[in-house]
């Protein structure tokens, strides 16, 4: 059975990645955190009750937007929320048409908004 509220998130600044995984677990989601594409896909790989995936789009090796096709591959209506700080919406020859965007600095009542509703679809 697949948690509605257990949430990847994928970001490679461990200080971001530790702040934003506290924030949203105060927001009542539960959060796995992976530093890079390739710890990501390992956690897809190995479980079936991820409800949404948020990854930044700037990553070391893969980026976001590969990841997130990977990680479709495996599952196929995994949710995708993309994320960063450098490009104020996400790439649409690159992204996935229905994954959702979060342009950086954003409140945490926006991403939790945008997750709630990401999960909401799936």
């Amino acid at each position: 059975m697949v948690s509605s509220r257990l949430l990847l998130l994928v970001e490679d600044d461990p200080l971001v990645r530790g702040t934003l995984a506290e924030a949203l677990t105060d927001a009542g989601f539960e959060v796995l955190e992976a530093g890079d594409a390739e710890a990501a896909l390992h956690v897809v790989a190995s479980r079936d009750d991820i409800s949404a995936l948020l990854t930044d789009i700037n990553l070391p090796g893969a980026d976001g937007f590969v990841l997130a096709r990977a990680a479709r591959r495996l599952r196929p209506d995994l949710p995708v929320v993309y994320a960063s700080g450098r490009v104020r919406e996400a790439d649409p020859r690159r992204a996935l048409p229905d994954a959702a965007f979060l342009a950086k600095p954003f409140s945490l009542s926006c991403a939790v908004k945008t997750l709630e509703r990401a999960v909401a679809s799936a």
